[in-house]
Formats: C-alpha cells, sequence, structure tokens
C-alpha cells in the first residue's frame, strides 16, 4: 500500500521550500531568496499522529505557481506541479501573511477549485499571534481550513501537523521498509541523471531538459526491484567553480557531495560524446576520499555507436574506451564500468544488479587468521623495503569496519611503509579477499608492548619474527597473539570514533 501524499503548493518566495525542510525536520529542499530555487518535485517521509500511534505519509514540494524561470523552464516546472497536486491526497495551500493575498495567490485558489480534494490554507510568516488578527482577504481564497504558522518562529508546527493527521483520517500507512540501497546519481550537466532516474520509475517524476543545470535540489525517489525497496539520490549537474552563477548553483554542488556521503554506491555518470574533463576527475577524486564503491557509468552509448561510424565491433569500441578510462581515472582502476542507454532502458537492470553485488561486497567480514594468512603471503612475495636503515615489520592484521572494509596493519614503524608498498597491499587485498571493485581503507598502527610478561619467543619451526618481511603468524608465544591485540584493536576503534 503507497503512502498517501501531503502536497505543498503556492506562488513562489511564499515559504514552500521552509515550510517542506521544517516538516521534515532536514534541509532537504534549497531555501533561497531568488525565487523559483525549486523545479522537481522533492519528497520525504512525514511522520504524524501521537506517539504511541505514530503513522506516515509522504511531503512534497514544488516549485512557485507562476514563477518565470530564468532558463525558460515554466512550462515543466508548471507539469510538476500540476502532476503533484493530481496524485495528492491532501494539499498545503502556502500564502505569505506580511504581503495579503497577491494575485498569483488568487490564481493558485482559482487551479485548486477544480480539484475536489482537502486542502488546507496554510498562512506563512505569521511571527506573532496579532498578526493573526491584522490578516485579511485570506477568507475569500475560498477553504474553509486554516491555520497561521511561523517558520522562522517556529510556532503551530504541532498544530499543523494534527491538521495534517486529521485530514488524513485513516490513509496515512506504516513507515516504508528501510531502502535495501542508497545509489547517487552524480556527474557534470547534461550526462542524463534525470532520464535515468525516469526511467527507474517509469514516469516523468525529474525535469529532463537540454540546459544545463535543469536540477538543483538532490531528490530522493523510491523504487522497487524484485520486490526489494530502493532509493535513487538525482542531483545536480556538478560545474566548474568559474560557471557557478549564484547560491543556487552553489547550493546545487553542496547537495551532490551530500548525496555521495550518504549513499551506499555512486553511480558517476559521463557523457562519452563530451569526453573526460578535469571536472569529472575532481568529482571522481572526492568519492575516493568518501570511499565509497563507485561505478563509471558511460550513458548515450547508442549516440556514441552511431557517431563513430566504424565497423569495428561493439564490444572491441567498448574495451578500448574502458581502457582509455582507466588511464584517466588511475586512483580508480579498481571501478567497474556500464555502458548504458538511459532513454531506452538499454542494461539499466544490469547495472543495478552491479550495484548490489559491489554493496554487498563492501559489507563483507573477513576473518582475522584468514586475513593474516593473505599479509603473510603478500610479505613472502614482496618484502618491504628497508628505510632509514630499518626493516618494516607488519605484525598483525584484522579488519575493524565494514562499509568501506576498513583494515588495521600494527607494524612497528608506520613512517617505514612507503606509498607504493601500501598500494601493493592494497592490491592483494582485492585479488584475494572479496573486495574486488570497492575501496579498500587501510591503517597503520605503531605496535606498542603494554605486557613485559607477554614476551614474544622464537621457534625453531617457524620464521624468526625479526626477520625482514615475516608475521608473526604460526610461531610459539606466551599467551593468545590476538587477544594480545584485542585491548589496542578496540583503544584504536575509539579513537577513530572520537
Amino acid at each position: 500500500m503507497s503512502l498517501p501524499k501531503v502536497v505543498i503548493v503556492g506562488r513562489p518566495n511564499v515559504g514552500k521550500s521552509s515550510l517542506f525542510n521544517w516538516l521534515a525536520q532536514r534541509k532537504i529542499a534549497i531555501i533561497d531568496n531568488v525565487a523559483g530555487g525549486t523545479r522537481d518535485r522533492v519528497g520525504a517521509l512525514l511522520q504524524i499522529g501521537k506517539e504511541e500511534l505514530h503513522h506516515y505519509c509522504e511531503l512534497m514540494d514544488t516549485g512557485g505557481v507562476g514563477m518565470v524561470d530564468r532558463d525558460d523552464l515554466s512550462d515543466e516546472v508548471d507539469h510538476q506541479i500540476d502532476a503533484a497536486m493530481n496524485e495528492a491526497d491532501l494539499i498545503l495551500f502556502v500564502v505569505d501573511v506580511r504581503e495579503g493575498v497577491m494575485p498569483l495567490d488568487e490564481e493558485v485558489a482559482k487551479r485548486l477549485r477544480a480539484l475536489d480534494k482537502p486542502i488546507i490554507l496554510v498562512a506563512n510568516k505569521s511571527d506573532i499571534p496579532t498578526l493573526d488578527y491584522s490578516a485579511t482577504g485570506f477568507e475569500k481564497l475560498g477553504r474553509n481550513t486554516s491555520i497561521f504558522i511561523s517558520v522562522h518562529q517556529n510556532r503551530n508546527k504541532q498544530a499543523l501537523l494534527d491538521l495534517i493527521d486529521e485530514k488524513l483520517a485513516d490513509k496515512a500507512g506504516e513507515k516504508p521498509k528501510d531502502a535495501v540501497m542508497k545509489v547517487a546519481v552524480v556527474g557534470r550537466p547534461n550526462t542524463g541523471k534525470s532520464t535515468f532516474i525516469n526511467t527507474l520509475l517509469q514516469d516523468d517524476r525529474m525535469i529532463v531538459s537540454e540546459i544545463a543545470g535543469t536540477t538543483r535540489d538532490a531528490v530522493d525517489v523510491r523504487f522497487e526491484i524484485d520486490g526489494l525497496p530502493f532509493m535513487a539520490i538525482d542531483t545536480a549537474g556538478v560545474r566548474r567553480k568559474a560557471k557557478i552563477r549564484d547560491d543556487l548553483d552553489f547550493y546545487s554542488i553542496h547537495r551532490a557531495e551530500r548525496s555521495i556521503r550518504r549513499a551506499d554506491v555512486v553511480f558517476l555518470f559521463l557523457d562519452p560524446m563530451q569526453g573526460i574533463s578535469r571536472l569529472d576527475k575532481q568529482l571522481a577524486d572526492y568519492i575516493v576520499k568518501q570511499y565509497k564503491p563507485c561505478i563509471f557509468v558511460v550513458n548515450k552509448w547508442d549516440l556514441m555507436r552511431a557517431e563513430a561510424e566504424t565497423d569495428e565491433p561493439a564490444v572491441d569500441q567498448m574495451n578500448n574506451y574502458a581502457i582509455a578510462m582507466q588511464h584517466q581515472f588511475r586512483t580508480m582502476t579498481y571501478a567497474p564500468i556500464a555502458f548504458i542507454t538511459a532513454k531506452t532502458g538499454k542494461n539499466v537492470k544490469a547495472l543495478l544488479n552491479l550495484a548490489q553485488s559491489m554493496y554487498k561486497q563492501a559489507n563483507k567480514r573477513i576473518g582475522t587468521g584468514a586475513l593474516n594468512r593473505i599479509v603473510h603471503d603478500a610479505i613472502i612475495a614482496h618484502a618491504p623495503p628497508m628505510r632509514e636503515n630499518q626493516v618494516a615489520k607488519i605484525y598483525f592484521a584484522t579488519q575493524i569496519e565494514v562499509d568501506p572494509p576498513t583494515i588495521v596493519l600494527f607494524v612497528n614503524r608506520p613512517s617505514l611503509f612507503d606509498a607504493p608498498y601500501l598500494r601493493y597491499l592494497l592490491k592483494v587485498f582485492r585479488e584475494k579477499l572479496p573486495f574486488r571493485d570497492i575501496p579498500v581503507k587501510l591503517y597503520l598502527r605503531a605496535r606498542v608492548q603494554t605486557d613485559p610478561s607477554k614476551r614474544r619467543i622464537r621457534s625453531d619451526k617457524t620464521d624468526p619474527v625479526d626477520r625482514p618481511g615475516s608475521v608473526p603468524l604460526g610461531g610459539n608465544y606466551e599467551g593468545d597473539l590476538e587477544t594480545d591485540y584485542d585491548r589496542e584493536v578496540s583503544d584504536f576503534v575509539s579513537e577513530l570514533d572520537d
């Protein structure tokens, strides 16, 4: 059973997005003094009802009715408003108490009269009770149910929630199941991100236009595959700093970065017709810094194929393009590449299956014994070089976290391990462990001898612990080696949490 929809409508700059964020208790929609900040339908889960009888509905923000869009997208925004109103189970008609009734308010009221739906007139910016009594003219908008609120002063929020609960009556439902995976869709403008979202939903949920920067908000959309709930986060196309025109573009970039941090898997969309830019590399670097599993999604591959006008087999063309991409993104050679056509849906299902596989990889946990055997074999195959007249030694390895997989190596001195050797170890982990397509976080921790009584004793049957490149596994020790490190692992995890 789908949740009932509560849709916020009104003319520009009456505080619709502020009301949306206020009720959702999160900064989701972009708020700015410039009219037309919201274009697409932006949704969030809203909890209503008494504490012992919580139930839920979907809250939806829309663009301003009568908005004059700077990119000539007014018709597309208006289509999104109409679609939201037609789907609504309850409409919140927002007006501005301080400005009074404006011609566009009357235009909104006229459009709402044609709908047989419950409507609440929400008079915003009524910061003090005296403004409730001084407000005049709103009664002619033709709505029997009204409430005066102030988002800025946090006034009458619970009263509005109670009114929403009353109007929905028995329509509100149970909290939907959490998404099994969240996917962030990021990339430069005009790479087909919104088209991809619409294909997933089989609905024109997002405005699609050739105009760069059409999407501004980070829009969460839920969809199902084989009965499992997923969430896709559509984001604004990331621009170079020199092309940021105003605060709206700045907020859009900020939202895109936050979406990457929220996601379980990131789809970095690329347009093969545009080539790889410095901005694509900067975006990839940000994904790497967040240790997020990433798939390079080469969209519009059908256009690339047609443009090439070559007899080269499609597979060979893809392989050549993939090799060129790996050369461009050298820090992400592990990330898989998917070729899709979002407009027709070609390979979209395979892309989502690949994302699920990577998410499972990111949540794998490897046993300490198996991990240490792999480290031991890696060092036997390629011992770390000497630095500062000292031999780098690894005493113990353990995985302390998943998503991303986080491995701690207890060593004699972290400074003895250079970057090339750490890259070698990460390569071994990807080859030997089920982390082939995802980033792995690696920490080096200096070994501290806390208990002199637990002195390690060399065994004639094993490699000596002071042998260059050896790992002290399988030898005879006073006490259990793994137990000996438990306290240090616990202390290290506590430091990371702090």
